[in-house]
């Protein structure tokens, strides 16, 4: 278990397009902690965990679980003030994809 969220921290340091260093600091570890996280040997504590839920903008289930399934804080948010012109469009752009996908079956 322990592997895999090494690994998922490291995709996260990845699709944050940080180098190591900017990760480290990003965090608030060493480089050299980092590099120990990402090859398995050490985890992040709990509150960093945590951090970098908060920072990154992922879940701690995701983290932690490998969930991608949970929806975050910051996107309902979003969702939750989005004007009606911007939900039309979002089902147009919906139904386009609906019809494109039905002209590939």
């Amino acid at each position: 278990m322990k592997e895999e969220i090494c690994k998922r921290i490291k995709i996260i340091r990845t699709n944050l397009n940080m180098n190591k260093n900017e990760f480290a600091n990003f965090l608030g570890i060493t480089p050299q902690y980092l590099c120990s996280i990402e090859n398995g040997e050490n985890c992040l504590s709990v509150e960093k965990i945590i951090l970098l839920s908060q920072k990154a903008n992922v879940s701690t289930d995701y983290i932690l679980l490998g969930r991608e399934d949970i929806v975050n804080e910051a996107l309902i948010k979003r969702v939750k003030n989005i004007s009606q012109q911007q939900l039309d469009n979002c089902f147009a752009l919906i139904k386009d994809i609906v019809i494109f996908m039905d002209k590939q079956a």
